[in-house]
């Protein structure tokens, strides 16, 4: 079940992906065709790359297809890698559960105050944040099933 949600989440992100880069292509034509470009695109670019950012995330850790530096790792036996490996799931876990605190706090003060982003469109600013605590939920939980099941040497494309 865990899976179906970073897998959906990742889908969301190429969708939210795809999508930004049909608009700026469109964007492209219609300001130098008729010089008439599409209002607040650019606006939602950026909320695009956000969600893309913290909706991919998850489910990038989960594939072991993050950016990582395994000099140390690559020359440690296997027994000694997997006990390294859960060390580091659990300091990533730890600063997971830190992140999910302070984004669900910064979400939370930005309902309360009903702060607003005013840009080409007028919208509440908790909506823009409210992914930050979702994301590091999955990527916390992500982390815990890394500490009780850590990713075999394989699993990581090396790059040395």
């Amino acid at each position: 079940m865990f899976d179906r949600v970073l897998n959906a989440c990742a889908t969301l992100a190429a969708l939210i992906l795809a999508a930004i880069v049909v608009g700026i292509a469109m964007n492209v034509v219609l300001r130098n065709a008729f010089g008439a470009p599409i209002y607040g695109l650019l606006d939602l670019v950026e909320y695009g790359l956000l969600l893309v950012t913290f909706l991919g995330a998850p489910w990038v850790l989960s594939q072991s297809a993050h950016v990582v530096v395994d000099l140390v790792t690559g020359a440690l036996p296997a027994s000694k890698a997997r006990i390294l490996a859960r060390l580091m799931a659990l300091v990533g876990l730890l600063a997971s559960l830190l992140m999910i605190w302070y984004a669900w706090e910064a979400a939370a003060i930005s309902f309360a105050r009903g702060s607003k982003i005013r840009t080409a469109f007028i919208i509440p600013e908790w909506w823009v944040l409210s992914v930050m605590p979702l994301a590091f939920t999955l990527i916390a939980a992500e982390f815990a099933r890394q500490i009780l099941h850590p990713p075999t040497r394989g699993d990581a494309q090396s790059g040395l």
